[in-house]
């Protein structure tokens, strides 16, 4: 048994199972560039994980084979992950206190949480893509909770809404200025009131309301698309965001702190 446990610690299952990953990153690269298959990562992306893996293949079965060994292979990361973090660490800090061991645990710990909280993303939750609403419109979902455009604020020419992301300049669309006043209410009561931007989304607890893009206006006078223009939201809630957005911040602050406290400068050695 101690054998097993002390090759599920070892850096050389590590290195493997890094590389296995790095070679099932690959492979979803390549899928994903593919015509096939691009569809199913739209369709993945845009909803909660374990809905997508229940709903009918509609040909993506090799996707979602791709998606369950992708969690495999991280699992086994996670099981490298508890071992080292016994057998190299945290028995080393029982019969010897070191400081970077110390700090080097509280990052292994960080970073399964970051795992997990990803893992509880995919799971959790709920998520609602390519809301489409106008001023005054209402989007009810879970919970008896709703969304309502109280304001649409666009102050560029609606016409160059018909042109993709990457044909837009910065002086055609102020995204720092255009905006939708979103209501979040829960039974009829408004539980948070804010403006929406591009890049700045509103969140109230571990509910995500994010503006995706504008659309045209609806309404025509002859050739010519006139009124305010429309909006498209994204809503998701992720009961962990929380702890994700607090371990991911830290685990990186953490690792610089060990590398600054581990750094040995052969200079220094030369000149003593």
């Amino acid at each position: 048994m101690k054998k097993i446990s002390d090759q599920l610690s070892s850096l050389h299952f590590a290195t493997w199972t890094l590389v296995v990953l790095l070679l099932w990153f690959v492979w979803g690269i390549l899928l994903a560039g593919s015509e096939t298959f691009s569809k199913g990562f739209y369709l993945m992306n845009g909803t909660i994980v374990r809905h997508w893996l229940t709903e009918p293949d509609n040909g993506f079965f090799l996707l979602k084979l791709w998606f369950v060994g992708l969690c495999v292979v991280v699992t086994f990361l996670g099981i490298n992950l508890v071992f080292c973090s016994w057998n190299k660490i945290f028995k080393f800090i029982i019969t010897r206190f070191n400081g970077p061991k110390v700090l080097m645990l509280f990052v292994h710990i960080l970073f399964g949480l970051v795992a997990l909280g990803h893992l509880c993303g995919f799971m959790l939750g709920y998520r609602h893509d390519a809301v489409r609403l106008s001023e005054g419109q209402v989007f009810r979902f879970e919970d008896g909770h709703e969304v309502r455009i109280v304001k649409i604020h666009f102050m560029d020419d609606p016409g160059v809404l018909k042109k993709s992301k990457r044909e837009l300049t910065g002086n055609e669309f102020h995204y720092r200025s255009n905006y939708a006043e979103v209501v979040l209410s829960k039974q009829g009561r408004e539980i948070c009131r804010s403006r929406v931007y591009m890049l700045k989304p509103m969140r109230s607890k571990s509910i995500q309301v994010t503006l995706k893009r504008f659309t045209p206006p609806s309404t025509r006078r002859g050739d010519i698309k006139v009124g305010k223009p429309g909006v498209i939201f994204v809503i998701s809630k992720n009961p962990v965001s929380g702890v994700f957005l607090i371990s991911y911040p830290l685990m990186i602050v953490g690792i610089g702190i060990y590398l600054m406290m581990t750094w040995h400068n052969p200079g220094r050695k030369r000149l003593s």
